[in-house]
């Protein structure tokens, strides 16, 4: 079976939005128009397609270019991660951010393959959930997480995300 790009574009006087997607997959590209001169590309694991789109929307209202690739399960995030079948040839995103509470496979496991995937050396890591628990900070310290953002319930504070992970951005981020 073969796997075919798909691309939406939406075309106004100002260039609006950019979906591409993968058929036979969940995998969703969207570059977003911004003000800065280099695109973030930002990998973003999380099962929870209504928080990725809060994310979205936080990262537009912080005016940069992005480029947001979500993958909503542990099986497509190793995959990526050990650049096997359609990511063999994907690009090195700039900041990957985890949701630390996935089904099937945990937050943990995909932080420990990160690490083990020497091309990722570098790039920093985010991890975002719902929890609370100091354990799981300390946990994620230890694996070298960059942040630990708890996911809230309010819909203003969710836009509050959009500028914690533009700092953690590379040349995006606070001078």
């Amino acid at each position: 079976m073969r796997t075919v790009a798909v691309c939406k574009v939406r075309v106004t006087a100002n260039v609006d939005e950019v979906k591409c997607g993968m058929m036979k997959s969940d995998v969703e590209l969207a570059l977003k128009p911004g003000t800065m001169g280099s695109t973030a590309r930002i990998l973003v694991i999380e099962d929870n397609r209504s928080d990725v789109f809060l994310l979205n929307l936080a990262l537009r209202k912080q005016n940069l270019l992005f480029e947001l690739v979500h993958l909503p399960t542990g099986g497509q995030a190793l995959a990526f991660i050990r650049r096997q079948g359609v990511y063999t040839d994907a690009a090195v995103p700039d900041l990957i951010l985890v949701d630390l509470h996935l089904s099937r496979y945990s937050g943990e496991d995909i932080l420990r393959e990160i690490r083990s995937a020497g091309y990722l050396a570098g790039v920093p890591v985010c991890v975002w959930s719902s929890s609370q628990s100091r354990r799981d900070e300390a946990l994620l310290k230890d694996l070298g997480v960059s942040q630990f953002i708890t996911k809230p319930s309010g819909l203003d504070q969710f836009m509050e995300i959009g500028k914690a992970i533009k700092d953690l951005l590379p040349d995006h981020g606070p001078a």
